[in-house]
């Protein structure tokens, strides 16, 4: 870091539930539904200064939690800033697997709302205070419809212009970015941290291969072909055992839908300027992914490497290779980072300059 951190502990009922899925990793204004301020507030979590606990109504009227920070002595309405999680172990304030916590997202926010934007960052379905009812199944593209809701939500806020909004996504919550950007005039920059530019399928596979060899590598292929093929994935007893403990059961159809994205062909629909930031560490989500994004963006592109970092942006300090598990986005690169390590402040500042740029943000 030295980490943005604020300080504030993460939720103790942040859950993973049956729906902590595999992965380390538009269209027109949807109605935002009613927001309860306050809304799903542990008794245990004291959120910092200038922020608050807010709901709004994902797709199929879920109750999603998120937090909304509005810059300190703010006046007005300001730019803000959606910054959207990756699906899987991650709640609102980033990754849940690494120990301590990783709050990627949480430290973003600290530096956006510094610049002068408002920032919201939410639990994605499943986790947090944005539990499924019963009975009901993941999808993704209810996963990207709750993104939408959530930008309706925001630039319905009295605090904010709901003209000058950005977009920053993570992992696969960059793809979701990609998506709701496309076509909403409001959104008017979006920034994307270790956004794959492949299909997922490239991009797990080549992390398999990294630790476990190319059998691993053909195999994770062969079993995704028939996931695509079929609609189904192996019981978990005939899959290897690498691939067991990541892709939990009854959501087939969730995966389906995930590895059906081109992260590329969702970013030739996108005119807006978009940033996209790597952690030079990273193993799975590399140059390679960047150069298709920005042979496919329909803006302006630029790129930005956080040195000697992982792909949550954290310094690696001590290059261990671990075996790759999709949910631990320590094993996405040379780590893990020890308990301290840095967030590349750099490459934060980064964001928060570029899509202040484009939403015309002054700084606290």
């Amino acid at each position: 870091m030295p980490p943005v951190r604020s300080g504030a502990a993460l939720r103790p009922r942040a859950r993973l539930g049956a729906v902590a899925v595999a992965l380390a990793l538009a269209a027109a204004a949807c109605s935002g539904g009613g927001g309860d301020e306050g809304a799903g507030l542990d008794a245990e979590f004291r959120p910092t200064p200038g922020e608050r606990d807010v709901q709004f109504l994902g797709a199929a009227k879920l109750k999603m939690g998120a937090t909304l920070a509005v810059p300190e002595g703010a006046k007005g309405a300001l730019p803000a800033v959606l910054i959207v999680p990756a699906p899987g172990a991650a709640n609102r304030e980033g990754p849940l697997t690494a120990r301590p916590a990783d709050h990627l997202y949480k430290d973003l926010s600290a530096t956006v709302t510094a610049a002068g934007m408002v920032t919201m960052r939410y639990d994605h379905r499943g986790i947090g205070d944005s539990q499924l009812e019963t009975g009901q199944q993941l999808s993704w593209d209810d996963m990207v419809a709750d993104a939408r809701e959530a930008l309706a939500f925001l630039s319905q806020r009295q605090e904010v212009d709901g003209s000058r909004i950005a977009v920053v996504g993570h992992d696969m919550g960059g793809a979701i970015a990609l998506s709701i950007a496309a076509g909403d005039n409001r959104v008017k920059s979006v920034a994307l941290i270790s956004t794959p530019g492949r299909p997922l399928v490239d991009v797990m596979a080549d992390g398999y291969k990294y630790t476990h060899g190319p059998v691993s590598e053909s195999a994770y292929r062969a079993m995704i072909d028939g996931l695509m093929t079929t609609g189904a994935l192996p019981p978990r007893e005939a899959m290897r055992p690498e691939f067991q403990t990541n892709l939990p059961p009854n959501q087939d159809a969730f995966f389906k839908g995930m590895f059906s994205v081109d992260p590329a062909t969702l970013a030739r629909a996108v005119k807006v300027p978009v940033l996209m930031a790597t952690g030079e560490r990273s193993v799975t989500v590399t140059a390679t992914d960047t150069q298709r994004l920005t042979q496919n963006l329909g803006g302006k592109a630029e790129a930005v490497l956080a040195v000697n970092s992982s792909a949550t942006l954290q310094q690696v300090l001590q290059p261990v290779i671990r075996p790759f598990d999709p949910l631990d986005m320590d094993s996405h690169g040379l780590g893990p980072p020890v308990a301290d390590a840095p967030r590349q402040q750099a490459t934060l500042d980064k964001i928060a300059s570029f899509v202040g740029g484009s939403l015309g943000a002054r700084a606290t």
